[in-house]
């Protein structure tokens, strides 16, 4: 059918979209799609599905003192960018313990102030900080009083329109005579299971202490078998200040929650975070709870176009950063080395830097100063095989050093390193600048360097058909470092020459996943070399003649020079454990070459194509006959 361009507004009933996800067993995307050729430019509606009602739930603050507090902070942030219907405490919102009221009356206070900024319904939970004193009277209820005109009642149920939620009161005894749950608070709490029943909604129970597990309550005996004749979806309480699920009952979801600023001492996955917690409640009634890290929301002006900018220029604004100068190749001596770099600062802001350098070695997560999380970036993009995390080399650490706005700096690095009998792989140095942001937070930029290291390479001689047992195998590096670069090790080259220095031999050994062939598209010599559409090997060398570029792409295949008269030939084959060879002849028709580089391009059919090199550019490696003085 012919189709101009136009608009379809698609209409999608409820009854069609749930018939075609009973045949697709999947949700299917609100557009039309006909043929192979799919319509374009479409407008479609879409009903909003009937919105879950949703609860959270604030865990223990306590012991945490103030150091807690903002993470409380956070929390109210968090829940009033994520908007859920109400808000319960399980308890312990004050540290307590006191005998002095007006204590407890400040630490209400500072509880209530950071609390009232939510702007959804609260519904407090008394837990034993909350209530039991300092006196260690049998019985004082002094501060139970004080809670009630504080904070509301003990125990209570709230009708809300997605739930009815009861609140137990756990420390009935006020801290002596054990913990314990009365005839009467059973009894209260019989008549709400009754009344909410009636409602047709889940029924959540909460409360500080898990009463479920103290032996003396014999919860399973006077309590649970009530929950499950009314129906109760959750029981969830605190306490314990590690969160975790005690599993399901009879229909009944037991769970513990962990704390908000609350005192831990172990890893999240001992059940220790700082978190909320919420139950989502489906319109069908079912019941689900999920946590949440606390402080993990962002405002949308977490981090504004100015302050991006200064990141920008610092990483990316040409002369920013440089380093000058080379390392010694470790084999050139017989005892250990040392010798020193520059480091170029220039600082493009308006405002001071601050700079400081290490060699980076094992990644770090990054603490995210003034925030409640932590990014796992450096750990999750490590590529052991670019970044030598067992380096030889060491650095005496730099700085912090202040460069002031608009000013250049000059930055010493100090490199020391033992003797080698192989090559040594450049070791990879971490700048981290630290400017002040529009918030006024500590904001640090990376940038990740390797120094150029100042390969030599004397040439062993023998037969063409094999490298001599005399010659050096050289690691090809990643010099520059790219996110695209794959997770493989370095190729390495073995370079000699015949024993008439006619012809220069390479041999290559490459592990690669995927080995490509060359587009059949029509470039240049020049951009071919510098961006080949497959794997491809450049030899660089400067000679009597001046530069020269061989190219070979050994799975194309294809090779040229953009010298005339070098009448190169290579060889190559693979094995299955993905590791391929090439072997190339260069005929020396002008002398042997005073300096040679060697690249590896890895394409792996995408659009960015990864160079690994025996020496970085502006450095290639200085060559020599073993037979030479």
């Amino acid at each position: 059918m012919q189709r101009a361009i136009f608009t379809i507004v698609a209409i999608l009933s409820l009854i069609d979209l749930r018939a075609h996800n009973t045949a697709m067993a999947i949700t299917p995307p609100p557009f039309i799609h006909e043929g192979p050729s799919a319509i374009d430019e479409q407008t479609t509606m879409l009903a909003s599905p009937t919105r879950p009602f949703r609860i959270a739930i604030l865990p223990d603050r306590t012991t945490g003192r103030d150091w807690g507090l903002p993470y409380l902070e956070a929390a109210v942030r968090d829940l009033n960018r994520m908007q859920p219907d109400a808000v319960f405490t399980i308890g312990d919102m004050v540290q307590g313990y006191t005998r002095n009221e007006q204590e407890w009356d400040r630490e209400a206070v500072q509880w209530k102030k950071i609390t009232d900024g939510l702007t959804m319904p609260l519904f407090p939970v008394a837990g034993n900080h909350d209530v039991i004193s300092g006196s260690r009277v049998p019985g004082d209820r002094t501060f139970g009083d004080k809670y009630l005109r504080t904070f509301g009642p003990l125990r209570y149920m709230a009708e809300l329109d997605g739930a009815s939620v009861i609140a137990l009161f756990s420390d009935e005894t006020y801290g002596k005579g054990g913990v314990q749950l009365s005839d009467g608070q059973i009894g209260w709490l019989k008549t709400c299971l009754e009344r909410a029943k009636t409602r047709g909604k889940p029924i959540i129970l909460v409360m500080h202490r898990p009463l479920w597990r103290t032996e003396s309550v014999k919860w399973f005996e006077r309590v649970h078998p009530a929950l499950v004749q009314a129906g109760v979806s959750a029981v969830i309480a605190g306490h314990f200040h590690s969160m975790q699920d005690d599993g399901v009952r009879d229909g009944v979801h037991y769970d513990i929650v962990g704390t908000c600023g609350g005192s831990i001492d172990q890893h999240p996955l001992a059940g220790q975070m700082q978190h909320l917690s919420f139950l989502q409640i489906q319109p069908n009634g079912k019941v689900k709870m999920f946590h949440q890290p606390v402080g993990v929301t962002l405002p949308s002006d977490f981090v504004l176009r100015v302050d991006q900018d200064a990141v920008f220029a610092l990483r990316e604004k040409p002369g920013s950063m440089s380093l000058q100068g080379t390392l010694p190749d470790p084999m050139q001596t017989d005892a250990p080395l040392e010798a020193s770099i520059i480091m170029q600062i220039k600082n493009p802001l308006a405002t001071p830097i601050e700079v400081d350098a290490r060699l980076y070695t094992s990644p770090e997560p990054w603490i995210v100063d003034g925030e409640m999380f932590v990014s796992r970036t450096a750990i999750d993009a490590f590529n052991p095989f670019t970044i030598d995390a067992k380096t030889l080399y060491t650095l005496k650490s730099v700085g912090p050093i202040t460069v002031k706005a608009g000013e250049t700096a000059a930055i010493t690095l100090h490199f020391s390193w033992p003797r080698a009998l192989s090559p040594v792989a450049p070791p990879t140095i971490v700048v981290r600048e630290i400017f002040t942001d529009s918030k006024a937070r500590l904001v640090p930029v990376f940038m990740y360097q390797r120094p150029a290291i100042m390969r030599h390479i004397v040439l062993a001689t023998g037969a063409t058909n094999a490298p001599p047992t005399s010659a050096q195998s050289w690691p090809i590096h990643a010099w520059v470092g790219s996110p695209y670069d794959t997770l493989e090790p370095d190729p390495t080259v073995v370079v000699w020459t015949t024993p008439d220095h006619k012809t220069l031999c390479l041999r290559l050994q490459v592990t690669d996943q995927v080995t490509t062939s060359a587009l059949p598209i029509k470039v240049d010599f020049n951009t071919r070399l510098s961006d080949p559409s497959s794997d491809a090997i450049a030899v660089l060398w400067q000679d009597n003649a001046g530069a020269a570029a061989l190219l070979v792409e050994p799975f194309t295949p294809f090779i040229q020079c953009d010298r005339k008269g070098v009448d190169a030939k290579f060889t190559h084959g693979s094995d299955e454990s993905g590791t391929w060879w090439a072997q190339i002849e260069i005929p020396l028709t002008n002398g042997l070459p005073t300096t040679l580089n060697v690249g590896v391009a890895d394409n792996d059919e995408h659009y960015h194509t990864l160079w690994r090199w025996l020496a970085p550019a502006p450095f290639p490696a200085e060559i020599k006959a073993l037979s030479h003085p």
